[in-house]
């Protein structure tokens, strides 16, 4: 068995309880884990108990980072769960700290999509396209992109907001007195994700006009 033979909070940092069992080996642990498994001087434990108390200690760590990284954004799940795995927590602990936030509604990647989507609209429109592939690259599933693809599309006129999208760049070539190069505001518009046919119908728009 091992004996604890100190228990002493850190002088650095308030929250944490650094014990040593058998006068070497030395764990810091967050102070909630000692009063929650009653941890003191003197008392036994066996290596599974350390185990334990280790795993403990890392889950409320996790929890207690991933309340700091959401009170600044939200996030998805995929995008949580890689954070913890760069910061090295074992998969094991991913998976539950996850569970804990689905649970308690802390991430929801539907919400995170129609957020997402709402962002990029109102500051740096792009297609349904382009939203796609940034949702995709988010970890967020297929079916779920759909859904808020559909949705927020429907609300708003794509070519209406292809053609909000130009009208800084027209106003700006006309200031300078430069004229309109159509293929690249239509290959921008390829490039910002809107489809051929709304590329193709702005292309012909602004041609029309310089006629």
């Amino acid at each position: 068995m091992n004996k604890i033979t100190s228990v002493n909070y850190d002088k650095k940092n308030v929250s944490q309880v650094v014990i040593y069992i058998d006068n070497k080996a030395k764990y810091k642990l967050n102070e909630n884990i000692i009063k929650s498994l009653n941890i003191y001087v003197g008392k036994e434990l066996s290596d599974q108990e350390i185990e334990k108390i280790i795993l403990e200690d890392k889950t409320i760590r996790g929890k207690e980072y991933l309340l700091r990284l959401l009170s600044r954004r939200i996030y998805s799940r995929y995008e949580i769960s890689r954070k913890l795995n760069n910061k090295g927590y074992p998969e094991n602990i991913i998976a539950d700290l996850i569970f804990w936030l689905e649970n308690n509604n802390y991430i929801n990647d539907e919400l995170f999509a129609e957020m997402w989507a709402h962002f990029r609209l109102q500051n740096k429109p792009i297609g349904r396209y382009k939203l796609n592939q940034e949702l995709r690259i988010k970890g967020i599933k297929q079916d779920i992109i759909q859904k808020v693809i559909d949705k927020t599309y429907k609300e708003i006129d794509e070519l209406t907001l292809a053609r909000n999208l130009i009208k800084e760049k027209i106003v700006s070539s006309e200031i300078k007195n430069i004229r309109i190069n159509t293929k690249k505001i239509y290959n921008f518009l390829l490039r910002r994700g809107f489809s051929i046919e709304i590329s193709k119908s702005i292309y012909d728009e602004l041609n029309n006009k310089n006629v």
